[in-house]
């Protein structure tokens, strides 16, 4: 009972995957790879547990830790690019000048 459960939970989890890129596909937007990115990390690092339960094997576990280190990692690179501003980049140009 407990495997066909979390079968269950991993086919939701893939059908989340294939959903969000689709929808980034259909609406290309400046945003929407960032909300794929994060997707595929959260719901793909699920999915790996999941597969590791099921499968009785634990390297799908660190498949896991990939893809959430994976995700956290480009949600602060985008944040921390976010918080520059014009103005930001100009001064920095001007004190690179000859």
């Amino acid at each position: 009972m407990t495997d066909l459960v979390l079968t269950a939970v991993f086919a939701v989890l893939v059908l989340n995957l294939i959903l969000a890129a689709v929808s980034c596909a259909r609406r290309p937007q400046a945003e929407s790879w960032l909300l794929v990115v994060l997707l595929a990390g959260t719901t793909g690092a699920a999915a790996a547990a999941v597969l590791a339960v099921l499968a009785e094997n634990p390297r799908f576990l660190d498949a896991a830790v990939v893809l959430t280190g994976t995700a956290a990692l480009t949600a602060a690179v985008r944040a921390a690019a976010r918080r520059r501003t014009p103005a930001d980049d100009s001064q920095q140009q001007a004190g690179a000048g000859p």
